[in-house]
């Protein structure tokens, strides 16, 4: 047994039940030290300046459990230094009395990493020799080594030199699902089957790596343990041979243990990593798309309002007025476009108001009901309970028409259904929430579910729905802008999108919104267009820099009966109005313009004229362009694109409330 305690990494005491010291190790008097054999005889209570009956009452305590127990002492040979000890009691050999072992974790010990146990693998090995060499001596001992194999965190398994089980620790049982008793003479690779968790083919065996190559071996990165009940166990470990005094060879030792919490923290922070580029690229796009479709509007400004005007004056039946259809059709078209990129990239103003979410499923279900084919089974499912939420309206019901018309789409023709639900949600972050949402916010929500069982998709799809223009739809039959805008209309209600799918499996899309106190305000009032405006010599100053448009609109008010004067310098327009040159009733301005802006307009014309009414157009009316709207006077925003149906009549509303 001393040469054993003498193998073993640990510092370790053995005491008879007076508590004289028996035996001190190598790696105990190295720590305290002292030579061995000064300390052998001697009381253990010597050792310590803590009072003696507190040194018996552990020493007793340690007598009494089989197991080891802990307990803090003061060593006096390490200069005082506070020391864990843990006692257990140890049969005695062959007829001898009991005996007391005592195991010293000083703070540098307790805190020695894997790395530190692996370095000691040789002093372990050593000893598993000596119990192969003296397995009929040793037997009698295997209270006592239960007890110190069971000490050991890590699992433990002893091979002979056919890398076939001699040994197993507890740990190792729990792991690998064998118990010694089963696995005893059994080949290593049946009890501890390894593969690569990528290519799932079997890993090398580092038992059989260190019998052949007589080192000290480890495992590779992503290796898995195939337990005996099923489970899968991501695993690190160490291998070394065992060798005898002489140098022969008599088995190896393997040691490892359970990485799954580490593998499992790697992974979050992957999928993190993975979400966090997923946010940049779409803000970046979305700032990209909102860019583009600011300019964009001004050019469909004069293609639609100049495509009106040229079919206003050709007979029905000329053969110019059906291109001039296409051409107005295709114009109506690109200004949706526009308004979905607007969308999307989180630049559309938003009429918010407190309602009930339930009118608005159930609105739409009604209109995809006489819209869907009959092969399209689609049922709706509400709860009693009232949810209200803080939404636009108009905005939450394209997003239910995106991801119900999607689900349509995704039983391809055949019969299938579509289920439309609306409850209440709280808890965890729903499973499949995408990216760009931010970190998950608890609290209440109103939730609707759009689940239907059509084809699915796989995983590598479901990552890229939300991207814009990404589509899995054929040439023509989609822009990839349906969920992308979902996706922007979601984000800006600070609410949440989550998506679950399987190819064969279907799709279930999650709309979460956040609920707020049922007081439901009135809507916002919405302007209804004029009639056409009938010649009354009211007279209009006009101001863009873009010529096209100057061009454009003072064709069309014109034609409305009013008078024009147009610029496309603001400077010179308010030195115009400045010099009393012209008289003029209403003033009307674009927003983008390089010299001076139309807030900016808005101000002057307000210092020269107080009290004359300005309109300001823009391709982009966003919530602070809004506030210094108010700010400065200005009675009316127009959208730059609805310049031909909504002028005429705005100028005409402003001038008759005037």
């Amino acid at each position: 047994m001393q040469s054993l305690l003498d193998a073993l990494p640990e510092p370790l005491l053995l005491l008879d039940l007076q508590g004289r010291l028996l035996h001190v190790n190598r790696k105990a008097a190295q720590w305290l030290g002292v030579r061995a054999e000064q300390l052998v005889g001697e009381d253990f209570g010597t050792l310590c300046i803590d009072p003696a009956d507190v040194v018996q009452a552990v020493l007793r305590q340690g007598a009494r459990s089989t197991e080891f127990s802990p307990a803090r002492l003061t060593l006096t040979a390490a200069q005082h230094r506070p020391c864990r000890c843990e006692l257990a009691r140890v049969a005695g050999e062959a007829g001898q009395p009991a005996s007391v072992l005592v195991r010293l974790q000083p703070q540098a010990a307790a805190a020695s990493n894997f790395r530190v146990l692996n370095e000691r693998i040789d002093a372990l090995s050593r000893e598993v020799v000596r119990r192969q060499a003296a397995e009929s001596a040793l037997r009698a001992q295997s209270d006592w080594l239960k007890v110190v194999l069971r000490s050991i965190g890590d699992g433990v398994i002893a091979t002979d030199t056919q890398a076939r089980v001699v040994l197993m620790n507890p740990v190792a049982e729990r792991l690998s699902g064998w118990t010694e008793a089963e696995a005893r003479g059994l080949p290593m690779r049946i009890v501890f089957p390894i593969v690569h968790a990528q290519t799932r083919q079997p890993a090398a065996d580092p038992i059989e790596r260190a019998l052949l190559e007589g080192r000290a071996v480890g495992l590779e990165a992503q290796t898995l343990l195939l337990a005996r009940d099923g489970r899968e166990l991501p695993i690190d470990d160490a291998a070394g041979p065992i060798h005898d005094d002489q140098g022969g060879l008599l088995g190896a030792v393997l040691v490892f243990r359970d990485v799954s919490q580490q593998v499992q923290a790697e992974q979050a922070r992957r999928r993190l990593e993975q979400q966090l580029r997923n946010a940049q690229k779409m803000e970046a796009v979305g700032a990209l798309a909102g860019g583009i479709a600011h300019d964009f509007n001004n050019v469909l400004g004069a293609i639609l309002s100049n495509t009106a005007m040229a079919r206003e004056e050709l007979a029905l039946e000329h053969p110019v007025h059906q291109r001039l259809s296409l051409i107005d059709r295709a114009g109506q078209r690109a200004r949706d476009l526009v308004r979905h990129i607007m969308a999307f990239s989180r630049r559309q103003p938003q009429q918010l108001r407190v309602q009930p979410l339930q009118p608005l499923v159930e609105e739409c279900v009604a209109l995809l009901r006489s819209t869907f084919p009959s092969s399209a089974q689609l049922h709706l499912r509400l709860c009693d309970e009232p949810l209200h939420v803080l939404a636009d309206g108009t905005q939450v019901e394209q997003v239910l028409m995106n991801l119900s018309t999607n689900a349509w789409q995704a039983l391809c023709g055949s019969t299938g259904r579509i289920e439309v639900t609306l409850d209440r949600y709280e808890g965890d972050a729903p499973e499949g929430l995408a990216a760009g949402f931010g970190t998950w916010q608890p609290g209440r929500y109103a939730r609707v579910t759009v689940r239907d069982n059509g084809c699915g998709m796989d995983a590598d799809t479901t990552q890229r729905i939300f991207e814009p223009f990404f589509t899995t739809k054929s040439k023509g039959d989609g822009t990839g802008l349906g969920l992308a805008v979902a996706h922007g209309i979601v984000a800006e209600h600070r609410g949440a999108l989550a998506v679950q799918s399987a190819p064969g499996r279907g799709t279930r899309f999650e709309l979460l919104l956040p609920l707020v106190d049922g007081i439901d305000l009135e809507p916002m009032p919405v302007e209804r267009a004029a009639a056409t405006v009938q010649g009354r010599g009211r007279h209009v100053l006009y101001i863009d820099d873009d010529e096209v448009l100057v061009a454009t609109v003072d064709a069309m008010l014109h034609r409305a009966g009013l008078r024009v004067t147009a610029f496309a310098n603001p400077r010179e327009a308010l030195r115009a109005l400045r010099s009393m040159l012209v008289d003029v009733d209403i003033v009307v301005s674009d927003y983008n313009m390089p010299e001076l802006n139309g807030l900016d307009v808005a101000h002057e014309v307000a210092r020269i004229r107080p009290g004359m009414p300005v309109i300001v157009s823009s391709g982009y009316l966003s919530d602070d362009l809004h506030r210094g709207a108010q700010e400065a006077g200005v009675v009316q925003l127009l959208n730059k694109e609805e310049t031909h149906e909504r002028l005429a009549a705005l100028i005409h509303q402003v001038l008759v409330a005037r």
